[in-house]
């Protein structure tokens, strides 16, 4: 059987008492258990933060990556380490907390690390975007402290987002978004087992 590698990336700063990260957790151990994975590796983003897109770094990444000079290839480091990390891996496992309907602010920077214009993606001679790393599976782990059941089927910003994000700038992505809702209400108790029982 082919080995797979799983990437799994933790941008919540709560640690062990981290909803998101015990759901995504919870998704890397089940599909370890169903061999469809056999090597995590494991980034935790509160550990090591992306920069945020600014000044010199916006430049860069929109650019030729083969006219940069060694200053900008110095700003792409962490970048580089992104794109490697997803490029060498099969599965990804996202894990974020929902804060004010929007995923983390350190989700959202590893994200901008990722695309790049002529690594991630490009254009035909049509002119037609297209992703360079097709065929990647993504798990979404979503805590979240209410329940999406209150709100509208609009305010849904997270799944959509990465979705979109992916497919236009990375390449054909299959995403599948797992939730634990509710986390912020009395006597809550996580069942992380009958959520990713179905994978």
């Amino acid at each position: 059987m082919m080995k797979k590698t799983a990437l799994h990336i933790i941008s919540s700063a709560r640690g062990s008492a981290s909803f998101s990260k015990g759901l995504s957790s919870a998704i890397v151990d089940r599909l370890i258990s169903k061999q469809e994975i056999d090597t995590v590796i494991e980034r935790d983003l509160t550990r090591e933060a992306p920069p945020f897109l600014k000044g010199n770094l916006v430049g860069a990444f929109y650019k030729d990556p083969r006219t940069a000079d060694e200053e900008e290839r110095r700003l792409l480091q962490y970048a580089d380490s992104v794109v490697s990390d997803v490029s060498n891996a099969d599965v990804l496992i996202l894990g974020t907390p929902m804060y004010n309907l929007g995923m983390s602010a350190l989700l959202k920077a590893w994200i901008d690390q990722l695309v790049r214009f002529g690594i991630t993606y490009g254009y035909d001679e049509k002119g037609v975007r297209k992703g360079h790393l097709n065929g990647k599976k993504v798990y979404l782990a979503i805590a979240s402290g209410g329940r999406m059941a209150d709100w509208a089927p609009d305010n849904e910003f997270i799944s959509s987002h990465v979705r979109a994000v992916f497919n236009a700038y990375i390449g054909d992505t299959e995403v599948h978004t797992l939730r634990v809702e509710g986390t912020a209400m009395p006597g809550f108790e996580a069942d992380y087992q009958t959520i990713v029982a179905n994978l």
